[in-house]
């Protein structure tokens, strides 16, 4: 997902926060796909300092962190990468434009909630 929202951004000229980390996949139909290795990752991302991470809907169930995260960083859990750019992208106005442009772009599968993931993790 950091490199389908860092091309997004690039070409919409909307910043990036930078104390969010994020882990995933993408479909063609931009629904965030599950990894293996979550925990790891969110630790990682507690250690070099960001205080919040987006994963897989679907790797949310995977997350037992250590104690000594828990305090460290905010878990935030997504299925579309809508639900991203919501997340990650700054600037109001900019943002809320790009994410209505993408929600009318992606079609009924996201109004109605009908986005799925595969329930096998991929191997990044």
């Amino acid at each position: 997902i950091t490199v389908a929202t860092a091309v997004i951004s690039a070409l919409e000229d909307v910043g990036v926060d930078q104390s969010l980390a994020m882990t995933g996949s993408l479909s063609v139909r931009g629904d965030v796909l599950p990894v293996g290795g979550v925990i790891h990752k969110i630790e990682a991302a507690a250690k070099a300092g960001c205080t919040r991470v987006i994963i897989p809907a679907a790797n949310e169930q995977d997350v037992m962190i250590e104690d000594e995260y828990e305090d460290m960083i905010e878990v935030i859990p997504v299925s579309h990468i809508s639900e991203v750019l919501d997340i990650a992208l700054e600037g109001e106005a900019e943002k809320d434009s790009l994410v209505s442009r993408l929600k009318s772009i992606t079609g009924s599968a996201l109004k109605e909630g009908n986005v799925s993931s595969p329930s096998s993790p991929s191997p990044q």
